[in-house]
């Protein structure tokens, strides 16, 4: 007979048996190593302790040699040596507290090094102590001399503590400072500031027609021009907009982004979505299992902030940085290149940090901006104007705060607020703008928010009213700026003053316009005419003088991959190309690719590329013969060529790259 199932206990799982206390014990100690402190911590705590044994046994060296002297006293009277070497022993002894004591002096007094230090060192020994033996050292400290016992936590001890704030005072961190250092938060107006100036020097007019008429700039001096400040406005908008760090976004690329979407009726707002899964911290956060839509951000035009518009930006840089290399970007392509001083696009490099500080440099500089920016610049930034600057009823809540700038669901409050507040601080406890005709008054409601929205007072609207009347009627006394010209020369003061000729329509209503009158010419015989005036003003536009580049788009060769097989890869391009990245073989290649203004751009490439396919050639395609001749391929390719071109010079086949004098050029780095 079949057995019959009871009623609900389909599916339940069965018990298992009680595991050993040693299982739980281990599994416990397991669980508190991997989930009381992230990885990153663990790993400069585990540094930290490795150190401070190091040091304490540099001391107690030093202390013996010192007592093997006869007639040797220390100043600090007796101090058990042998007790001392222990301090960082298991168990903690009396000494434990003065040896860490010790460590710190050294590191931060001794060698100035910063009160992060001091915490740093404070947080591992703290750690150390706490878990020892269970819970046995943890708490506040205690040391009982009758017993010579040590209860509590020694890096709890006063003489730690008070070291540590020691410390903190000297580097001159009070308050909110006190906890951590920030980087200057770019502001809205300062962003605005920074993209009128790049807008005046390279309006964004030029890219969007270059794109329009299917042509990139040919002279290089332009081509570099457009591409920074194409490249900057599009980076510098996404970071204020994303709140990333300058390497999160430096390492965005093609498959992060979606673009034309549109949203739901009836609006159908057009947007694209960005995939941020690089993020500090994300990866590596203990449990980060999140969705993919967690990580994606929706960006929407921002026609009433264009200086922060970073939907019109990027869509502006992108169709121009495609029609440079002359494709369309591959998902693997990084939305913000390395870009050589040559005017060539690596799609597959990152640009690096450095090039990024120093865009953000002479962009800051050029706007006249006096401030220093740094790497959370556009992120601090950012943030604080959604939280707190933008306009009222636009503001974000703590809560979306926390979600968009990727916070951590568990972040301490306290340390979110003081990333966003530090500034805020000042702003509301300050008074230096107690002379402003209209008082801010920040101290009585968030950022002054009441003075918004409190009706308007009669003598307010008096001070409006008196200011337009007062403007309207300068404009009215103002006398129009008019020239009269007859011909190409000056009219007479007879003439002029004879009210002969009248003046437009637009001059009688009070507008300075600054027209021009020009009236008939009269048959003037026998004169002779002046010679128009040699232009003297200097060169309006540098790139006029730069040397003429003829850069065709597209026609790039990509770099070699770093490791023992690159040599193959250069084979590879000059027989095969790569058909993933756009090239076609090199030894296809029409001569324009390579010579007359892209020699610089690909012509020594392509060379290189030459030089190895024939020597590989030559020993009947051997890799093992090839690797045999040369060892150095496994290494670097820049040694490989001098390699190969040696071996050519000793066979009379070539003599390498030379200059006009005879100067050996070496080799181009790939």
């Amino acid at each position: 007979m079949a057995r019959v199932q009871k009623k609900g206990t389909k599916g339940k799982k069965k018990k298992q048996a009680a595991a050993s206390t040693a299982d739980l014990s281990r599994s416990t100690r397991e669980a508190r190593a991997t989930y009381t402190n992230a990885k990153k911590t663990t790993e400069a705590y585990d540094g930290y302790l490795a150190r401070g044994n190091a040091f304490l046994k540099s001391c107690v060296a030093q202390r013996r040699k010192e007592e093997a002297r006869e007639g040797w006293v220390h100043p600090e009277g007796h101090i058990d040596t042998d007790l001392l070497a222990k301090a960082f022993s298991k168990p903690p002894n009396k000494y434990s507290a003065t040896a860490l004591e010790l460590f710190i002096t050294q590191k931060c007094l001794v060698e100035n090094l910063k009160k992060s230090t001091a915490e740093g060192i404070h947080g591992a020994y703290a750690k150390y102590w706490d878990t020892m033996d269970g819970d046995k050292y943890a708490g506040e400290y205690h040391y009982d001399e009758e017993l010579d016992k040590v209860s509590g936590c020694p890096a709890r001890a006063g003489i730690v503590a008070s070291l540590v704030k020691i410390i903190k005072i000297r580097d001159n961190e009070k308050g909110a400072a006190a906890t951590r250092n920030h980087a200057e938060a770019i502001s809205a107006e300062d962003m605005k500031v920074m993209m009128d100036w790049s807008e005046s020097v390279c309006p964004a007019s030029k890219l969007i027609e270059a794109v329009k008429m299917g042509v990139a700039p040919q002279d290089l001096a332009e081509r570099l021009l457009l591409l920074k400040h194409g490249q900057m406005r599009a980076f510098g908008s996404s970071g204020f907009n994303l709140w990333t760090r300058n390497f999160e976004l430096c390492g965005l690329q093609m498959r992060d982004l979606t673009l034309n979407c549109v949203g739901p009726l009836p609006f159908n707002h057009p947007y694209f979505k960005v995939l941020l899964e690089g993020r500090k911290g994300w990866q590596h956060k203990q449990g980060f299992e999140s969705k993919r839509e967690s990580c994606e951000y929706n960006m929407y035009p921002q026609a009433d902030l264009p200086a922060l518009d970073m939907y019109n930006f990027l869509l502006t840089w992108i169709p121009f940085y495609e029609l440079c290399i002359g494709r369309k970007l591959l998902p693997e392509d990084y939305i913000f290149p390395y870009i050589a001083s040559n005017g060539v696009i690596h799609p597959d490099r990152e640009m690096t940090l450095q090039m990024c500080q120093n865009l953000i440099t002479e962009f800051t500089e050029g706007a006249g901006l006096q401030k220093t920016y740094t790497t959370h610049s556009f992120r601090r930034g950012g943030a604080q104007y959604r939280f707190m600057f933008a306009p009222l009823g636009k503001r974000w809540s703590l809560s979306i705060v926390r979600w968009w700038g990727g916070w951590a669901t568990g972040e301490h409050v306290d340390t979110l607020m003081k990333y966003l507040l530090d500034s805020l601080q000042s702003y509301e406890t300050g008074h230096g703008d107690a002379l402003c005709p209209v008082p801010l008054e920040a101290d009585k409601s968030f950022m002054g928010d009441h003075l918004l929205v409190r009706p308007v007072a009669t003598e307010e609207f008096r001070t409006v009213t008196s200011q337009i009347i007062t403007h309207l009627t300068k404009l009215s006394l103002t006398p129009p700026a008019c020239v009269c010209v007859h011909g190409s020369q000056d009219v007479p003061n007879s003439m002029a003053s004879s009210g002969h000729h009248q003046f437009p329509a637009s001059a009688t209503t009070g507008r300075n316009t600054g027209a021009i009158l020009r009236l008939p010419s009269t048959a003037q015989p026998n004169r002779t005419p002046t010679p128009p005036a040699r232009d003297e003003s200097p060169i309006s536009n540098p790139t006029q003088l730069s040397e003429r580049v003829e850069i065709i788009p597209g026609v790039v060769i990509p770099n070699l991959k770093k490791g023992d097989k690159a040599w193959l890869d250069a084979v590879r391009q000059w027989e095969y190309g790569d058909p993933a990245k756009g090239l076609t073989p090199l030894r296809d290649w029409p001569c324009e690719w390579y010579s007359g203004g892209m020699r610089k751009v690909t012509g020594s490439k392509r060379s290189q590329r030459k030089l190895i396919f024939d020597e590989y050639e030559r020993l009947q395609r051997s890799e093992a013969e090839f690797v045999k001749l040369y060892p150095v391929a496994h290494r670097r390719i820049s040694s490989l060529i001098l390699a190969i071109r040696e071996t050519n010079k000793s066979r009379g086949v070539i003599t390498g790259r030379r200059s006009k004098r005879g100067v050996d050029l070496g080799v181009d780095s790939d």
